[in-house]
């Protein structure tokens, strides 16, 4: 019997989500989860928010939930970021277990590697690699919040943020997020390093690893030059943009090395991260526009964010650049190599259904509640890319806009941050029963543009 009839990969994989979702969300509405009681709706909002590392939230984390409440989310971010799949094959590679072709399948379904090869040891690298950097990150953010709080609660606040950060889920401790720390520096900058460093990828980091450190290799992989190339040209633009259109605007007030700062972390947090250290609902209107481009890119595959990827918004590009140089049905070239046009067929059905997803969930918000239309339909990228970025509540000012949506409306940007986590992708193929044609229709063309 062929694998693909033994097992739907991607079916399995959301119901794994689904059922740490509902254990998260139980755990929540325990009395010793929160300061004053919390609705289900909420507490199943909060849970989903957290395994899908997006950080819209409907409570104040800071205030709301208790040590035990805030440990939950914790938990949850860390799952969400690193994977349950990868959680559990490193489990078996450190107990010196065979890990199962079942398991094999769907750990390379939840990182999007291309091969089966060395994935146990994979997972157990992805773990140390994660485990080191959030440690790194609590001794250089403990450094940033030593003159504020006391050393213990600077510690804590110092871990949580670096594990929020590097899991780019956008829960702070902080009431107030990151502006708290508006006008450092060091905060902000080292935040924005842990969300771009857990953004691009393990895939990535490995292979940097093994490139320049250890020297197994000679060259870079073609993934890590698209990765790296498009990320740098989508901070670069977005802070010379924030910059150019803000500094005179919401940022007028602020000297010109603070701009730049301002800039380059919220130019940087919309690919996923979802911390910020200034309101941006001051923005102006286009520069909210490109920070919705920018959260439905996203990061890239295999890392801890979410959006269409990095590689499927460049591959489109050099795509279209192909065809309009005449190159119709031929492989894809980039640096010097080819690219299988199957990918870019993946590519073009990943943006579709991405934008499918973002019109349904704005129309039935609007539906439901009829809010302000800009405010709801940042909140409907955010949710997909899993950025966490919001205008804000009307009446809470601690909280993302979804706190002023019914229940049905927050039903909704709960199915889109699960969407956004596992990828629109593998939601169609755990709906859809594969059903390969054996036959072909006679050849007709239709007039396109």
């Amino acid at each position: 019997m062929k694998l693909s009839r033994e097992i739907n990969a991607p079916r399995v994989l959301i119901f794994g989500y689904v059922g740490i979702i509902a254990i998260g969300t139980v755990l929540l509405l325990t009395p010793v989860a929160t300061t004053h009681g919390i609705s289900f709706i909420d507490a199943l909002f909060t849970a989903s928010s957290g395994l899908c590392v997006t950080g819209l939230i409907v409570k104040n984390t800071a205030l709301d939930f208790t040590l035990f409440g805030k440990c939950v989310i914790l938990a949850l971010i860390q799952i969400g970021g690193l994977g349950y799949m990868t959680l559990s094959t490193t489990f078996f590679f450190f107990l010196g277990r065979k890990v199962s072709l079942r398991d094999r399948v769907l750990f390379k379904e939840s990182i999007n590697v291309l091969t089966y090869q060395g994935l146990t040891r994979f997972a157990w690298r992805v773990f140390r690699i994660t485990i080191v950097l959030e440690l790194i990150g609590t001794v250089l953010l403990f450094f940033g919040f030593r003159n504020t709080f006391s050393p213990l609660h600077a510690l804590g606040h110092a871990f949580f943020h670096s594990v929020s950060a590097f899991c780019n889920a956008g829960f702070s401790s902080f009431s107030e997020n990151l502006s708290l720390f508006s006008d450092s520096y060091f905060v902000p900058l080292i935040a924005a390093l842990l969300f771009v460093i857990g953004g691009i990828g393990f895939v990535v980091i490995s292979d940097l690893y093994y490139t320049y450190i250890q020297k197994m290799k000679k060259r870079l992989s073609l993934h890590t030059i698209i990765v790296l190339r498009t990320t740098l040209v989508f901070v670069v633009v977005g802070t010379l943009f924030i910059l150019l259109r803000e500094g005179t605007g919401s940022l007028a007030h602020l000297a010109f090395p603070k701009k730049l700062v301002v800039s380059l972390f919220q130019a940087v947090t919309p690919r996923t991260a979802g911390f910020n250290t200034v309101t941006i609902s001051l923005f102006s209107p286009i520069t909210l526009v490109m920070l919705m481009f920018f959260m439905f890119v996203g990061a890239s595959p295999g890392g801890t964010g979410g959006g269409i990827k990095t590689t499927t918004f460049a591959l489109i590009i050099q795509w279209v650049k192909e065809l309009l140089l005449g190159r119709h049905g031929q492989d894809i070239t980039a640096f010097k190599r080819r690219i299988p046009i199957e990918q870019a067929y993946r590519a073009v059905v990943i943006v579709a259904l991405s934008i499918g997803v973002v019109f349904c969930a704005f129309f039935l918000i609007m539906l439901f509640d009829n809010p302000q239309p800009m405010k709801a339909l940042l909140e409907v990228f955010s949710a997909l890319g899993t950025v966490g970025l919001s205008l804000g509540s009307s009446t809470n000012p601690y909280c993302s806009f979804s706190f002023d949506f019914s229940w049905m409306s927050k039903l909704v940007i709960i199915l889109v941050v699960i969407t956004g986590r596992v990828g629109t992708i593998t939601i169609g193929s755990a709906l859809l029963k594969p059903h390969p044609i054996d036959y072909k229709y006679p050849e007709e063309p239709i007039v396109l543009g």
